[in-house]
């Protein structure tokens, strides 16, 4: 939907909306907006959304109730109602978890179980219709995340319950960032919903910083990213016809691929919510300039692994507990984040692959080796562990790893080649260059310590306004879309 003409449509209508209407609307606003995009999106999850933001809202306030009658309570019966406290902060956790599972793991068991085939009862065919209905609603991974750490803040005491349902829905399902992110934190949005009354159309810095986000966004998914997935399908859908060099660039550009597509939703997300002056936190820090695998998790889908370090690595007993339980503690997290972003194997191995690198790192500086080309070594390790991400199974992932070490090399098929994946002459020429400009502007960002459009900000007006207008006809001329083309939608929609 952000890559079509609906989106600027129905931006258009809300922000229309925002500032005519008056201000103590526009958290309602937003609220019913942010429902409408979703079930525009996706009818049957609005539902489900719903459901879960009723579920989230009562659950707060009830757990929020329990914590603070404990504390009324002497030590003796304290003991009593602190577990009283847990049970239901369980309860409620486990029972969003269970959600979760359910639909992100159920169809993919009952094709498992029945391996395809379909089972007769009395005229139904199962399991194909139980799948069919487990199709998991858009953004659910996100919001359920978002409903889980807001549970766990409060009874850790760091927040209070949101007593206004519209509040506490539109920070669970704010539409920019409903579909994948980044997941945010309840003492970051709610107090900003507060200050909506202060916003205000004519704040030039603002709209600016808006826009160039969402046009650095744009220019990622539209110009980059879904150039490259002409490529990388054709070469992932039949690995067996390429040599071992369009392999190797298949995964490098499915690397560039799945960066420019999540980090250019986020970017757009974050421009968005700009416009109605809101801040949603930064997502991405020029990834692939990191040193380390330590330092990939610390810039690559930040609001994710912050919230894994925060509601699971930390609870596990971090590194508190001796560097054999901090190796174990980090292998679970990495392996739970395989596990959230899909049902297979092959999302556990990617998950698997990134827990052993850390661990690797982690033994290594705390034997205090140093490692030259850590940057390119990080890379690397990067590059091959987004093949089973990307492949559709743990046997074609292995498949391709394999065709990369024993396919050889023939240049003289590859001009056959690249006009069979579409990357001939001008084509080839975009995509160089889109990715050159990417990994250019991370090296700026990642020398001074800034994203892209705060950067731009920081220029002269004829500087800035230069950027607007390149990256205005780069989209325009270079981007993907038009009749013939069907948009691609973004990566992380999937999770």
């Amino acid at each position: 939907m952000f890559v079509t003409m609906i989106f600027p449509v129905f931006m258009g209508i809300v922000v229309t909306l925002f500032f005519l209407l008056p201000v103590k609307c526009r958290p309602a606003l937003l609220f019913l907006s942010s429902y409408v995009f979703c079930g525009w999106i996706d009818m049957r999850g609005l539902a489900v959304l719903i459901l879960i933001s009723i579920f989230t809202w009562r659950a707060g306030i009830r757990l929020e109730r329990l914590r603070d009658k404990m504390r009324g309570e002497n030590a003796e019966r304290g003991r009593g109602k602190t577990r009283q406290v847990r049970g239901f902060v369980i309860f409620a956790v486990g029972f969003l978890v269970i959600v979760l599972c359910v639909y992100k793991y159920g169809a993919w068991l009952l094709n498992l179980v029945f391996n395809g085939n379909p089972v007769s009862c009395g005229g139904w065919q199962a399991p194909q219709r139980i799948a069919a209905s487990l199709a998991m609603p858009v953004g659910l991974s996100f919001y359920m995340f978002q409903a889980i750490g807001y549970l766990a803040d409060i009874y850790k005491g760091k927040s209070g319950a949101e007593k206004n349902f519209i509040y506490l829905g539109c920070y669970l399902a704010f539409f920019p960032k409903l579909v994948s992110g980044p997941i945010l934190r309840e003492q970051d949005f709610l107090p900003q919903l507060e200050r909506l009354t202060q916003v205000r159309f004519g704040d030039r810095g603002r709209l600016s910083t808006a826009f160039t986000y969402m046009l650095w966004g744009y220019f990622m998914k539209m110009v980059v990213a879904d150039r490259l997935a002409v490529t990388v399908n054709q070469i992932f859908a039949a690995p067996e016809t390429f040599d071992s060099f369009w392999l190797l660039l298949g995964a490098f550009f499915y690397t560039m691929q799945i960066y420019c597509d999540f980090a250019g939703y986020s970017y757009i997300a974050i421009g968005c919510g700009k416009i109605f002056g809101l801040d949603l936190a930064q997502n991405f820090k020029a990834p692939y300039c990191a040193v380390s695998i330590t330092d990939f998790w610390r810039r690559w889908h930040v609001s994710l692994s912050s919230w894994l370090r925060d509601y699971l690595y930390i609870p596990l007993g971090g590194n508190r507990k001796g560097i054999a339980r901090k190796c174990i503690n980090t292998v679970i997290v990495f392996l739970v984040c395989g596990m959230w972003h899909g049902a297979g194997i092959h999302f556990a191995v990617w998950g698997l692959l990134h827990g052993i690198y850390s661990v690797i790192d982690a033994l290594v500086r705390k034997a205090g080796w140093k490692i030259r080309g850590g940057r390119l070594l990080t890379f690397v390790e990067v590059v091959f562990a987004w093949i089973f991400f990307r492949a559709q199974s743990l046997r074609e992932a292995l498949s391709y790893v394999s065709g990369i070490f024993t396919a050889g090399i023939h240049p003289e098929k590859w001009r056959e080649t690249a006009e069979a994946v579409q990357i001939g002459g001008v084509e080839a020429l975009v995509i160089v260059s889109g990715i050159a400009v990417v990994l250019i502007i991370d090296e700026l960002c990642n020398a001074r310590k800034l994203n892209m459009p705060v950067l731009v900000q920081k220029k002269e007006n004829a500087v800035r306004y230069l950027i607007f207008y390149l990256l205005v006809i780069a989209i325009f001329i270079f981007g993907m879309y038009g009749p013939g083309y069907h948009a691609e939608q973004f990566i992380y929609m999937q999770f």
